[in-house]
């Protein structure tokens, strides 16, 4: 006798394609299972499964941009600083130029802008410095020991060395824009100065009041010591004239009269060398032809005339005082 069950009472069986089709399935529920918790929404799910935890899934806080540390300050280059909100970013790569300073320009064209004096101490307040301002055209007083190199004055030009000899002695000095001005003309009172600061003589002659060289002229003192010195005197009218341009024989006859040269015996000899010499007045002659004879007086290097009725230039007196100095002994 057989115990197997009849064939309406077995189970069925699964057919060879039914357990694929169960795997297929259950991997897709088991997808939809995961997503649906990676994605928050698995509440549903956690009701349909005891245990499972309905706590929300931890959310991760996005980490703040690093902030930039601040520049110190002039040690910026290089360096880009963001910009404002609500303003425009300038592009790192445009090169600005720097701004160049400007020449300062004096008023008008071709004005010389002349350095100012140094300043000196105030004799009213010595705590106020004031800058000294020497009267326009007149000379600035060298420094003793130190010949001056002026630049109108090359070492060809025939008084350098007069010029340079002076300015170490401190009798002539130059302007304020550093020029001797070789060619500018003399006035009588500038030459008195120059006489004294060159040459120290005993008074020979009584002080004479000019009418104009008053008291508290800039030039009473050398007015009065070339005066007392024998080198000049003034005009029958009682005046001095300081501002009028001395002649080149007037300068070199007042020499003459100062350091006492004495005349030569025939000084028509002596002035027959000039071609100009009809111009040296009759009174002058013998004084003029005294001066060539001590070699006081030089002629125009470039013609040989005495020139004696020109203005004499700054050039001129420089060397008529030098040469006078030597026949005096008083170069050292």
């Amino acid at each position: 006798m057989s115990n197997s069950l009849p064939p309406d009472q077995r189970p069925p069986r699964l057919r060879e394609d039914e357990p694929i089709a169960l795997l297929v399935t259950f991997l897709a529920f088991g997808a939809i299972f995961w997503w649906a918790l990676s994605q928050g929404r698995g509440t549903w799910v956690t009701n349909l499964i005891p245990g499972l935890s309905s706590s929300p899934l931890p959310t991760v806080a996005p980490s703040p941009l690093p902030t930039a540390s601040p520049v110190p300050p002039g040690n910026n280059q290089g360096l880009v600083t963001p910009a404002s909100p609500g303003t425009t970013t300038p592009d790192p790569t445009a090169i600005v130029p720097t701004p160049v300073p400007q020449p300062t320009v004096g008023i008008g064209a071709g004005t010389e802008v002349v350095p100012s004096p140094s300043p000196t101490i105030s004799p009213t307040n010595p705590a106020v410095v004031r800058p000294a301002s020497p009267a326009p055209g007149r000379p600035v007083p060298s420094v003793p020991g130190k010949a001056i190199a002026f630049p109108d004055v090359p070492p060809t030009y025939w008084a350098a060395p007069f010029i340079a000899a002076l300015s170490a002695k401190g009798i002539v000095g130059g302007f304020p824009d550093g020029t001797f001005r070789p060619d500018q003309p003399v006035k009588r009172a500038e030459y008195a100065v120059q006489l004294q600061k060159a040459f120290t003589k005993p008074n020979r002659q009584p002080p004479i009041q000019f009418t104009d060289v008053p008291p508290g002229s800039r030039w009473l003192t050398a007015v009065d010591q070339a005066v007392k010195a024998g080198f000049m005197s003034g005009y029958p009218e009682g005046d001095f004239r300081p501002e009028q341009e001395v002649s080149r024989a007037e300068s070199v006859i007042s020499m003459v009269q100062g350091l006492k040269l004495p005349e030569p015996a025939d000084p028509e000899a002596i002035l027959q060398a000039y071609g100009d010499r009809n111009q040296v007045p009759s009174w002058a002659r013998g004084r003029i032809a005294a001066a060539i004879q001590a070699g006081i007086f030089s002629s125009d290097p470039d013609t040989q005339l005495l020139r004696p009725n020109q203005p004499a230039s700054r050039a001129d007196i420089a060397a008529l005082v030098y040469q006078g100095l030597e026949v005096s002994g008083n170069t050292k």
